[in-house]
């Protein structure tokens, strides 16, 4: 049965809702709990409803917990990247000059960008202030016109945003807004809701100039370049049609965690050793299948776990189009030892001709290029699908999941939720908001996405559980031997994992210090009960159903090691691990042609397929709803790993020691990281573990 499509949530509504989210005294003292129902049968923070909005309004207001709303600067940021999507959409459609506004917006987004999420420190309040001040001033460059006719201080108040105040007020009367004990926030949110208001005006002329759906057929990559205004177009669109960049992409782009050690030939890849060595001349590089295969030097990405998903609809009013998954399998091969470059080169790809034929489809870089093209996109959108659903959706925000309830219920100065807690800040928030307004029917991923919703929620919940269901197993060092990808010297340029071995070791050694204050000796683990019930709540089938945790793999913990490697473990996942796979989006996946959600063209199914990639590609209206949804989720980087609140932590000088000690490994790892990426290896920089760009917890 098809789903119609509804209207998703605008920028301009989901702005109003943060802000009168911040204000609202709706959040009750309670203890956390689990619930069972958003995406079963996952163990999810409950995030009820509050029903007397709910029946009054119509609307979804939900009541979070207490301690689930992230700071001020969190919200500015979040705001912001919602204005300026519609500002982006709001130039494309007047068709302004690419260059009019992107120096302000740039120099702008840059100030925003650098607030500092201590909003206790003036300097972040001064900050604070002055951005609103320019974000005023630039809108009204932007739109002289809107000025004339509003003033953007009383801005555009519709009805439905009226109907939200007049409803808080009249429910709650003078409780609707709190004041921070910090600073008057109410003067930075009102003059925000004031801007937002006025961006509103803007919004209604981006939706009464909305174009029509365009046929692919006739679009050419410029088409898709002008779709970028305010919102900067990605590096990647300069070199993504290139093969090394493609393998390179493999290891160093925005899903690193599919590539693996190729240890035996594959009935769907039948390359011959005749065929291989074309390939590899071609590249530069003389080489023979069967060396490349006994050396360990061969890779593969497999989507085979796609081909559950059933080829979706997008709909929209009376639109139907089809859209088309593919679950294909890429070969790629590291030249020899001695070579001039030891860069991954790619050798073939593979695909069923469709999702029952028992025929596959083989193209190689030998292949002309429209063909090999068209195959390359193909990979490209299955790997963005996997990205979304499974190592982004399933094995960060999901699998951290489980850990927040057990957490927030141990006692206030228990060490590991001193620890812990910092790492899931704004984590409940945002997954209330992933699963109610984005993962959700009618909204963006069913959308953009190449299957449909019920498919997608059934695949990221899969993905999760391979992982919750395994937790002894996920610790970074391990998904590398797992994959067979930890060993440099037959896979020497992995950026993802040679980055990410540093930040690692950061996080384990620093959580071993923090816990060996508190921990002296085994047996003080063991006597820790309400550490044991932590561990006992992450495995019962009514707590985070966490499979294969505990020494016994029961929950028990028994000594210090097992509880550093998992704290680091949730740590990781939480902060580095979420940072490699979310801010990529915008570097690699906001840019539509280089990285399709969804294929709108049967794949071709010979090498003597001339059809463009081009035509396959999502329409114009698709594309910058992609844009938008990767823009903002790729844009918000709050907090920064290893600077916790000052109140965080009890006063203790030898935990203070340790956390130096662990701010100094992340210093020594940023540099070590500059001048890897300075190598020549490295064909793009790869920053997404840089620790300036890793936030504590997953916040966006």
């Amino acid at each position: 049965m098809l789903i119609e499509r509804k209207s998703s949530l605008s920028p301009i509504k989901l702005a109003i809702f943060l802000l009168r989210l911040r204000q609202a005294l709706l959040f009750p003292d309670k203890a956390y709990k689990y619930n069972y129902s958003y995406l079963q049968p996952l163990a999810i923070t409950d995030v009820p409803e509050n029903k007397l909005i709910e029946n009054t309004l119509g609307i979804s207001f939900p009541n979070l917990p207490k301690g689930a709303f992230p700071s001020i600067t969190w919200i500015v940021k979040v705001v912001y990247c919602l204005i300026t999507i519609v500002v982006n959409g709001y130039l494309y459609k007047k068709d302004n000059s690419l260059d009019l506004y992107q120096n302000d917006w740039a120099e702008l987004t840059k100030e925003v960008e650098s607030l500092d999420s201590d909003i206790s420190q003036p300097k972040t309040q001064k900050s604070l202030q002055a951005v609103i001040e320019k974000l005023e001033a630039t809108l009204q460059k932007i739109s002289p016109d809107l000025k004339e006719k509003e003033s953007i201080f009383e801005g555009v108040v519709h009805g439905h945003f009226r109907e939200i105040d007049n409803t808080i007020s009249q429910l709650f009367g003078s409780k609707k807004r709190e004041k921070s004990l910090v600073f008057d926030e109410l003067s930075v949110i009102d003059r925000l809701e004031n801007i937002v208001k006025f961006v509103a005006k803007i919004a209604e002329i981006v939706e009464e100039k909305n174009t029509e759906v365009e046929v692919s057929e006739s679009l050419t990559l410029d088409d898709y370049n002008k779709l970028y205004q305010v919102i900067e177009k990605p590096a990647i669109s300069n070199s993504f049609t290139q093969d090394l960049i493609f393998a390179y992409l493999q290891v160093a782009g925005p899903n690193p965690l599919v590539v693996k050690q190729f240890t035996q030939m594959d009935s769907r890849l039948p390359v011959t050793e005749e065929k291989y060595k074309a390939i590899a001349e071609k590249f530069g590089v003389t080489d023979s299948l069967s060396n490349a295969l006994a050396e360990g030097r061969l890779y593969a990405s497999d989507y085979k776990i796609l081909e559950s998903l059933p080829n979706g609809n997008y709909i929209n009013e009376d639109l139907v189009q089809q859209k088309y998954i593919s679950a294909p399998i890429a070969l790629f091969a590291v030249p020899p030892q001695g070579s001039s470059s030891r860069s991954l080169f790619p050798v073939a790809i593979s695909y069923q001709k469709t999702t029952i034929s028992e025929e596959w489809v083989l193209f190689t870089p030998l292949d002309a290029d429209e063909p090999w093209m068209s195959a390359k996109n193909i990979v490209q959108m299955a790997d963005s699908n996997y990205h979304e659903l499974i190592s982004h959706l399933g094995r960060t925000h999901l699998v951290v999941e489980p850990f927040i309830v057990p957490t927030y219920n141990l006692p206030e100065n228990h060490p590991l939720r001193n620890l812990l807690t910092p790492h899931f800040e704004g984590t409940v928030l945002i997954n209330y908001g992933a699963h109610s307004l984005l993962v959700a029917p009618g909204e963006a991923v069913d959308s953009l996405l190449a299957s449909n919703i019920g498919a997608d929620q059934s695949l990221a919940a899969k993905g999760s559980q391979s992982y919750l269901f395994n937790f002894n197993a996920i610790n970074f060092p391990q998904t590398l031997v797992d994959r067979g990808v930890n060993n440099s010297d037959t896979l020497p340029i992995y950026p993802y994992r040679d980055d990410g071995q540093l930040i690692w070791d950061a996080i384990y050694n620093w959580v071993n210090d923090y816990l060996s204050i508190y921990y002296t000796s085994d047996d003080v683990i063991v006597a820790d009960k309400d550490l044991q019930d932590w561990g006992a709540t992450l495995v019962s089938l009514d707590g985070g159903r966490v499979e294969n945790f505990g020494e016994d793999s029961q929950g028990q913990i028994k000594t210090r090691d097992y509880l550093v490697k998992a704290v680091s473990t949730i740590i990781f996942i939480g902060s580095a691990q979420h940072a490699a796979v979310n801010f990529s989006q915008k570097t690699y996946m906001m840019y539509v042609p280089g990285f399709p959600l969804a294929r709108y063209l049967m794949p071709p199914t010979s090498t003597e397929d001339r059809e463009s990639f081009m035509q396959g590609l999502p329409s114009l209206s698709q594309a910058l709803e992609q844009i938008n949804t990767l823009y903002l989720l790729g844009s918000v980087n709050h907090t920064k790993l290893g600077n916790y609140y000052a109140s965080a932590f009890p006063e203790n000088q030898e935990l203070q020691l340790a956390l130096n000690k662990f701010k100094e490994s992340l210093n020594a790892a940023a540099t070590i990281i500059n001048q890897r990426n300075q190598s020549p290896e490295r064909l793009m920089p790869y920053e997404f573990m840089l620790p300036e760009n890793i936030p504590q917890s997953i916040n966006i």
